[in-house]
């Protein structure tokens, strides 16, 4: 990258990203072009190109990023949870939350746009962007199989059931039709609760 000090790389990589995140939650990865993401970081098409090879691949560092800063906002919050249910509980529904709130991630993960993405992804680069986003669920899922009261023990196992979980969002719009958004709620902390009551073994000190 001749041209640029360290300082500016880091500064216009890091802008990039901030760009991306607002245009690619506002309209989504198909509709933000290249010259919307230059425009906002003053930038020339040429420029940006040193930085990523593709738009897409600025999309996928931006979901790295914030994929990211949602762990480290969880660890924050679990962190004062009493029990370990109130522990699962707040993190089932910290990630409800988030779907239903960060449009980008509801755009990625609910819409697909991410899947598509790496469909377009030669096999082991699909490999290796699933890894990624991988190891940050699995460094979540691990604060809980490691408690013994928790009856899974398979990181992997509970960020499929993640995985599974961020699907039921898609079913709010089915709700928002009927205009029976309320219901949602209602069923979707009803959700939580069985989850709740399934992956944490009673204790069995306060039950006697």
């Amino acid at each position: 990258m001749k041209g640029f000090s360290d300082a500016e790389r880091e500064r216009i990589r890091a802008d990039l990203i901030e760009a991306g995140r607002r245009l690619f939650t506002d309209l989504g990865l198909e509709r933000t072009r290249i010259s919307d993401l230059t425009d906002a970081v003053g930038i020339g098409t040429s420029t940006f190109y040193q930085f990523f090879d593709s738009k897409g691949a600025l999309y996928l560092a931006v979901l790295h990023h914030e994929s990211e800063r949602i762990v480290e906002d969880y660890e924050r919050k679990l962190a004062d949870a009493p029990t370990l249910e109130a522990e699962v509980r707040l993190g089932l529904a910290s990630l409800f939350e988030e779907l239903e709130n960060n449009q980008l991630f509801y755009r990625s993960i609910v819409e697909n746009e991410r899947q598509v993405l790496l469909r377009r992804l030669p096999a082991e680069r699909q490999q290796e962007r699933y890894r990624e986003t991988n190891e940050t669920l699995v460094a979540l899922a691990e604060r809980w199989t490691g408690r013994p009261r928790f009856r899974a023990d398979d990181p992997e196992t509970v960020v499929g059931l993640i995985r599974m979980l961020t699907q039921v969002v898609r079913l709010r719009e089915e709700f928002k039709t009927l205009d029976t958004e309320t219901e949602y709620g209602q069923a979707r902390d009803l959700l939580i609760d069985v989850l709740v009551a399934g992956l944490v073994k009673a204790d069995e000190a306060s039950s006697t």
